[in-house]
């Protein structure tokens, strides 16, 4: 029996209907991403810690996770380590322990409110990848391939920092170690070293800014890289290397065995 206009019409609306949902990815293969930006050279996205929601700092190189602590007076909370189920990039973790802490120093010039850290010790459950542009942040528990045409570094877990080998350069001297890998901040820190110059004490000049006359990563070279000098120092790493270099790559670090890998974007 010959189908009338209309079973066919209603017929190929089912079809058409099938085939966009065979096409369409499954949801989990969107699983664990979050949007993120960067603010004044740190790596920040949305997340909800216990009732507090709202943009956390993600700083890999931040071995525990901090709560500021003008967010945690507003809680209500007086605790020095508040423990609250943690939602990120799609990820329901519980129990995630947060110390609480004074923040202003590092985020006061944001242009967001910041509400903690999220570091290494939540972020070294998953695998995490980082995009600069656009800025997106995943987390998996698959086992993840490495990046055709990229890189893979190991990475050494020292009191719960991921470091990973770099080196550095002033023009005059060479050094080679293991650098935390800082998403929590734009410039590189260095550890054990000096200006080569005396800076200006005129209060009428602006300051002038410090650069690596290079920095090396992954067979990569960077030159005049901005970079502060670090005094606070724990001896187990070089320093540090900032997103002012890190952006530069689509990220992918896995804690758990021991690897960075880096795709030039």
């Amino acid at each position: 029996m010959p189908h009338t206009p209309r079973r066919s019409t209603a017929r190929r609306r089912v079809l058409a209907a099938v085939c966009i949902v065979a096409l369409s990815p499954a949801t989990p293969a969107f699983a664990g991403q979050a949007r993120c930006w960067i603010d004044k050279g740190a790596l920040v996205t949305s997340a909800s810690f216990g009732d507090i929601a709202g943009d956390f700092l993600i700083d890999l190189s931040s071995p525990v996770s901090q709560l500021h602590n003008t967010r945690a007076e507003l809680a209500g909370l007086e605790a020095l380590v508040v423990r609250r189920d943690l939602t990120i990039a799609g990820k329901q973790i519980a129990g995630v322990d947060m110390a609480v802490a004074d923040l202003d120093g590092r985020t006061k010039a944001f242009d967001t409110s910041i509400n903690g850290v999220i570091g290494a010790d939540v972020l070294g459950r998953y695998t995490v990848d980082i995009e600069a542009s656009p800025c997106r942040i995943r987390l998996s528990t698959a086992k993840a391939r490495r990046f055709r045409g990229g890189v893979r570094l190991p990475v050494k877990l020292v009191d719960g920092q991921p470091l990973v080998g770099a080196t550095i350069s002033d023009g005059v001297r060479v050094r080679t170690g293991l650098f935390a890998i800082d998403t929590g901040r734009w410039a590189a820190r260095v550890t054990n070293a000096q200006l080569s110059r005396t800076p200006t004490a005129d209060p009428d000049q602006p300051l002038q800014p410090i650069r690596l006359r290079a920095l090396e990563l992954g067979g990569h070279l960077f030159e005049q890289a901005p970079a502060v000098i670090d005094t606070g120092g724990d001896g187990q790493s070089a320093g540090s290397i900032g997103m002012a270099v890190l952006s530069s790559w689509r990220l992918r670090l896995d804690m758990r065995d021991g690897w960075l890998d880096l795709e030039a974007r």
